[in-house]
Parts: C-alpha cells; sequence; structure tokens
C-alpha cells in the first residue's frame, strides 16, 4: 500500500496533474487520494534594514509546501495534512514541519456539512475575499487552522453561511506570566477559545460577504465584495480587528483594500489595488499601492509577480523606554510559482 502511494504520488508529481491522485477507489465510491503542492519564492525589500534579517540580504524567502491524504466512505470524509512552512523568520529561517490539517467531516444533506477536528476555521475560507493580490494587499489576520474546531457549512440557494467554534489555542511555552513566548509554538493555532463565521450572497457576477470573529485575544468585523464586468474584476474588503496575543494591551488596526484584475488573456491578468491602514501599533497612518501580473501557465501551476510602493516599511524606536513603530516610504516586490495537484 505504502509503495501504491508513492507510486501514485510521484507519477501524479511528474505528469502535472491537476487532480488529485487517487490511490484506492471501491466500487461503492469510497475513495483516498493523495493531494499536494508547493510555493517557491518571496520578497525582495528595498532598504534591507527593513527586513527580518538586517541588512544581510534582500530577499526574505517565504517557501512553502504541503502535502496529504482525504478520504470518503458514504457522506463522512476526512482529511490529514502536512505543511513544510517557515517557523521563525530570524536570520537563520528555519524550517518546520506541522500537522495543518486533522479532521472528519460529515455531509449531512447536499450543500450542508459539518467537520470535527483540527482544520480551518469558517472565516479562514473567505477572509482573502475581494483582495484581487497574491500576497502584498492588507488582509485580516482571523484564526486559521485551529485544534479542535467543529464547523458548520451550508448553502441556501445563492446565500451561503458558515459558523466554527475552536475551544483550544496556544500550544506553545509561556513565561512566567504566562504570555506566549515568540516562536515557540508547535503548529500554527494561535489563538484562545475562539468562534467566527459568515455569510455571503453569492450571485453571478456580484457577490457580497460580511464575516466575523470574537475570541479571547481577538474580535474582527469585516465586508467583502467582487463585482465582474466582462474582463475586469472589481474587489475590495474593509475591516476592524482587534488583537491580544500576549494578553496585554489590545491593538486595534482598521483597514480597507480596494483593487481590480483584468483578464488580458485566457492566461494572463493584471491586478493593481490601493490599500490604508491605521493602526494603535503605529503612531502613523499608512497608505500603499500594489500593481502586479499573474499567469496560468496550466491549470495547476501558476506565476505571480507584485510590486508594493508607499507605507510599506517599518522603523522602530525607543521613546521613553517603549518602543515606538513608525510606517517609512519604500518598496517591496513579491515573486513566487505555484503548484498542487
Amino acid at each position: 500500500m505504502k509503495k501504491t502511494i508513492i507510486a501514485v504520488a510521484l507519477t501524479s508529481l511528474i505528469s502535472g496533474a491537476a487532480q488529485a491522485a487517487t490511490v484506492y477507489k471501491a466500487d461503492n465510491g469510497d475513495n483516498v487520494k493523495v493531494y499536494g503542492g508547493a510555493e517557491v519564492g518571496g520578497t525582495f525589500v528595498s532598504d534591507t534594514d527593513k527586513t527580518p534579517f538586517g541588512p544581510d540580504t534582500t530577499f526574505v524567502d517565504d517557501s512553502f509546501a504541503t502535502i496529504g491524504l482525504k478520504g470518503q466512505t458514504g457522506d463522512f470524509y476526512a482529511k490529514f495534512e502536512l505543511d513544510g512552512e517557515r517557523q521563525d523568520w530570524t536570520k537563520d529561517n528555519n524550517m518546520r514541519i506541522i500537522i495543518d490539517k486533522a479532521y472528519v467531516g460529515y455531509n449531512v444533506t447536499k450543500g450542508h456539512s459539518i467537520e470535527f477536528g483540527r482544520t480551518d476555521t469558517a472565516y479562514d475560507h473567505v477572509d482573502a475575499f475581494g483582495d484581487v493580490t497574491n500576497e502584498l494587499g492588507l488582509g485580516i489576520s482571523e484564526a486559521g487552522d485551529q485544534d479542535s474546531t467543529i464547523k458548520y457549512r451550508g448553502k441556501f440557494g445563492n446565500v451561503k453561511v458558515g459558523i466554527s467554534h475552536s475551544v483550544e489555542g496556544w500550544d506553545g511555552k509561556t513565561d512566567k506570566f504566562g504570555h506566549p513566548e515568540k516562536y515557540s509554538y508547535e503548529t500554527d493555532s494561535l489563538f484562545g477559545k475562539v468562534t467566527n463565521g459568515y455569510i455571503g450572497y453569492y450571485g453571478d457576477t456580484f457577490t457580497v460577504i460580511a464575516g466575523a470573529e470574537e475570541g479571547d485575544e481577538t474580535s474582527i468585523y469585516s465586508l467583502h465584495g467582487e463585482l465582474e464586468l466582462g474582463k475586469f474584476t472589481l474587489a475590495g474588503l474593509v475591516f476592524d480587528e482587534t488583537k491580544n496575543f500576549d494578553r496585554g494591551t489590545d491593538t486595534t488596526e482598521k483597514g480597507v483594500n480596494l483593487g481590480g484584475k483584468y483578464a488580458m488573456t485566457e492566461k494572463l491578468n493584471l491586478l493593481a489595488n490601493v490599500n490604508y491602514s491605521d493602526s494603535e501599533k503605529f503612531s502613523d497612518e499608512a497608505y500603499f499601492g500594489v500593481v502586479g501580473a499573474e499567469y496560468r501557465y496550466a491549470s495547476n501551476v501558476k506565476l505571480a509577480a507584485e510590486v508594493a510602493f508607499g507605507d510599506v516599511l517599518q522603523t522602530k524606536e525607543k521613546v521613553n523606554g517603549k518602543s515606538v513603530y513608525h510606517h517609512e516610504s519604500g518598496a517591496l516586490a513579491y515573486l513566487m510559482a505555484y503548484y498542487w495537484f
């Protein structure tokens, strides 16, 4: 069985198949599939002093890989997924392997399902909706993959809804005051108990979604939208987000991300957006824009390039013994190749 899984997975990788590789299928439809993907690339920073590594390099590698198994028996299904990702964003820039997903689900009726385990929260499915960029646009930092999560998603005609509740959070080390120690976590389940969800209208050319999240260390409200006008897609999102990761002072950010995408050819899209952020962490507001392009080489291969310009760099200084953060003008460039099967 192990040799069969490896052989089929390698065949899928070599052939560039866009679908997950089926390693088992019964006459009644029960099946097991292998799936995965990789992202290779990262961000170039115009001022080396503003990278996480200081003046040693202008490039921050953000390569990523994932592989998993998913199976289905009747209306029950399950998924187990491993991710290889950056752990600490230090000069060592260590990679780590984590269990990203381990859950079971049940299709209650057509268009309605429930899941339990380590899985994406409901909000995580729509948090980036309305952002036409691949990476550099302003985004929301909601609870993503969380341990001990129960989630429901349903569809009522053109209306889709989702809600989830996670009962566990931070799994790293804490200091004597109970504050989480940076980079000590074993997975990326960083939040305490958290509930989030969304409701959206999905039309043929227009979609609007409202999302929200409440928990011990997080509170977010957002509105997302997309409008298709032939080859043009207009999109955007606005949000109000409060975080308290270290159980200390709340940090609130209000953000706006507005942009559009133009399908120049069947494979090539051009994109641009403008972003505004007002965060209590920073002593000033930030305005910046992003322009870029994405090329779909094949159904499962995409190349993306973006440049952000404006208040995209950060500085920090000590004022009366406290760290004060400022926005600073500069530029970032993002290059990434995506592959999945």
